[in-house]
């Protein structure tokens, strides 16, 4: 019998496949900011390929199971794994907002966290073209420096943020430089408007 947060028997291919692709992307994600706004367009291509073929991964999962692939489902790290495919499926907005809308159901449920909804809610709002309520989501300047996103109400930020289970945002902060490189001004970004990049992150 499996834990509470080990994929069921009848779906352990689901819970690989979403690990898989995860990972096997991971490190594309994470590609140093002044490396990514150098990408060429090849390079770009390649992306966007690999989105999409996550992308029809996830949905035909999703529609497999006829649900979000949560935790009693996939397990804890697949659930976490189709969040951050979700968070990457750009290119089909009516899909993505399908998954949050799914995810908000699992979290209902107890399947899924406040905080992963977290990140897929300011992704479809910067999508949308829309301030962003956690602040999770960022962007590549053209110098290569990480800046978040425009926030609603950025005074309130990180009660949001507890609200759900994230950290404060200077926390997030400092994890993101260790990652990326150094990240803009917080009160800055918040009020600017970015210029159109075509890869933003989830953290």
């Amino acid at each position: 019998m499996s834990g509470p947060h080990e994929p069921g028997a009848n779906h352990v291919a689901f819970a690989s496949e979403l690990l898989s692709r995860a990972e096997a992307t991971r490190e594309q994600w994470r590609t140093p900011g002044a490396e990514r706004v150098r990408m060429t367009p090849e390079a770009l291509v390649a992306d966007h390929q690999t989105q999409q073929d996550n992308a029809a991964g996830l949905h035909r999962i999703v529609e497999r199971l006829g649900r979000w692939p949560g935790r009693s489902t996939v397990g804890e790290k697949a659930c976490q794994a189709a969040v951050t495919l979700a968070v990457h499926c750009d290119h089909d907005p009516a899909f993505q907002q399908r998954l949050l809308r799914l995810l908000q159901t699992a979290v209902q449920s107890g399947e899924a966290t406040s905080a992963q909804l977290a990140h897929l809610h300011d992704r479809c709002l910067v999508n949308a073209g829309q301030p962003q309520v956690y602040g999770t989501q960022h962007w590549y300047r053209d110098d290569g420096e990480l800046e978040p996103h425009r926030i609603a109400d950025p005074a309130q930020l990180d009660t949001r943020r507890a609200s759900v289970g994230l950290p404060p945002y200077a926390d997030q902060a400092r994890h993101l430089r260790k990652r990326h490189g150094p990240l803009g001004s917080l009160s800055i970004s918040a009020t600017a408007e970015p210029s159109p990049l075509s890869e933003r992150h989830a953290a």
